[in-house]
Parts: C-alpha cells; sequence; structure tokens
C-alpha cells in the first residue's frame, strides 16, 4: 500500500465531490442546518457531551449483521493504553459521540467486555502521539495524544467515545481507525467512514472547519475503500444530528471469536 505525505493513500487529483447516488444530507438529519460562528454549531468538544441528555442518545443497531473485515492499520498507530471515554484533550471541533456495537456475526448477539480501541486526525487533519512527523503537520501535537482512546463493550456490545468530527488529510476520505481484541488477541483492524455529503456539509459551513472546505478525495476515490460505493456502505457510520449541535455516530462491528481473514 503506498502512501501520500507519509500516510496511507496514492496521490490523487482534486475531483467533483458526489452528489448523486448518496444518501442526501436532509436524509442525515444535516440538510437545514443553519451553522454560524455565534450560534450552537460552534462548540467546544471539552465536556460537551455532558449537556446530552439520556434521551438524546438513543442509539439502535440497525446495521445489518456482516462481518466487518480487515483494512491497513496505517502509520499513526500509537500504543498509548489510553482507557477513556472522552478523547478529545481540549481541541476543539463538532462534538461527535461515536457509538461501536460488537457482535458476534454467527449469532448477531452482542459481545461483552470486547476492546475497542480508536484513532483519527484531528480537524485539521492531523494526529497526535510521538509518532513519525509524517503523521502530522503541527509538531506540537506530537506532544498529545488526542483522538485516541479503548473503551470496552457492556452486557449490550456497546462501546462509546466523546470525540470530535475528524478532519481530511490529502488523499484520504475522512475516516476513523479501529481495532477490536477479545482476550487481548487482536480480531480486526479496520477503518470507518462518513457518508460524503455529512462531511461536505460540515467542512463547508461549520465555523471551525471552514478553512479547509475542499477534500480531495471521497469514498469512492479513496485508496483503502475506494473504487465502488457498496465497498465503503459496510464501514460507513449511521449519523444522526442531535439538538442542532452534536453528531451520533453509529457502527455495528460484526467479529468471530478468532480473527478471520478477509479484506475490505
Amino acid at each position: 500500500m503506498t502512501e501520500k505525505n507519509g500516510r496511507e493513500g496514492d496521490p490523487i487529483s482534486r475531483r467533483a465531490l458526489l452528489t448523486k447516488g448518496l444518501r442526501t444530507a436532509a436524509a442525515l438529519g444535516l440538510g437545514a442546518v443553519a451553522f454560524n460562528a455565534t450560534g450552537h454549531l460552534n462548540p467546544f468538544a471539552v465536556r460537551a457531551m455532558d449537556k446530552l441528555s439520556a434521551g438524546d442518545l438513543n442509539f439502535a443497531g440497525d446495521d445489518m449483521c456482516v462481518l466487518t473485515c480487515q483494512t491497513t492499520e496505517g502509520p499513526c498507530y500509537y500504543n498509548g493504553n489510553l482507557v477513556r471515554r472522552d478523547i478529545t484533550e481540549g481541541i476543539t471541533g463538532m462534538p461527535v459521540r461515536l457509538a461501536y456495537r460488537v457482535v458476534n456475526v454467527d449469532t448477531c448477539t452482542p459481545i461483552q467486555n470486547a476492546s475497542v480501541e480508536i484513532w483519527h486526525a484531528d480537524r485539521n487533519g492531523n494526529y497526535s502521539a510521538p509518532i513519525s512527523a509524517m503523521c502530522t503537520n503541527d509538531t506540537t501535537t506530537r506532544n498529545q495524544t488526542f483522538g485516541r482512546g479503548i473503551q470496552f463493550t457492556d452486557s449490550g456490545g456497546w462501546a462509546y467515545f466523546d470525540s470530535i468530527y475528524p478532519g481530511w488529510y490529502s488523499g484520504r476520505v475522512t475516516h476513523i481507525h479501529a481495532r477490536v481484541r477479545l482476550d487481548a488477541t487482536t480480531i480486526v483492524t479496520s477503518q470507518f467512514f462518513f457518508w460524503d455529503k455529512v462531511s461536505e456539509t460540515i467542512y463547508r459551513n461549520h465555523p471551525l472547519y471552514t478553512h479547509r472546505p475542499n477534500r480531495d478525495t471521497t469514498n469512492t476515490t479513496d485508496n483503502i475503500i475506494g473504487g465502488n460505493l457498496s465497498r465503503s456502505i459496510p464501514y460507513i457510520m449511521n449519523t444522526k444530528l442531535v439538538n442542532n449541535r452534536f453528531l451520533q455516530a453509529v457502527k455495528t462491528i460484526g467479529v468471530r471469536t478468532t480473527a478471520t481473514v478477509c479484506n475490505a
């Protein structure tokens, strides 16, 4: 797998964003959003999710029960053993509550006490942690560990993280890395994505993202999951805007109790 600027992805020239064949922003709860610099959608992510009531977090495991296959780990992984739900460390962006549901793909029943580890870039497309300089254009982020964390699934198979919407970097579509372990054994390492229209709406309208509005990669042109939209759909998170302020993103991860070799 080749890399661009030291991160996953081949050099790809800017292409027109997909506007057909995808769910519309309205269908995802984003179509009528009025982003502005002083209104609801100018939040700080620090403790932002504390403002959500339990009734707002009506997660449902409505994904199909399918096997989640392997994608590249990438060069920006950092083994910090950071067991925590809030992974923001004070960085700003559109608050997102991420919910991953781990199920046994053969029975579609939830798996309890599975370790779910995630890592992703900040709103500027930079990763944290003292890893290779190829993972960031901002040297200060190498002294931080934002966007990284581990949680264990509850009796319903759910693991939750409070974070911000990731930024993009050249050659890659917006994504979140995830690793699932059972009894300390890695079962699958994969990546999860967002509908292009969600990213397009946030990057072009949210005041904390408008300085970088034009992505150069979409789900179908991405080096890791691109080629055909049907190939990426099993890895796209379901999203909903809550109270015109927070994004809720949900994904079911189907695994077997031993690692199964398949590639996304």
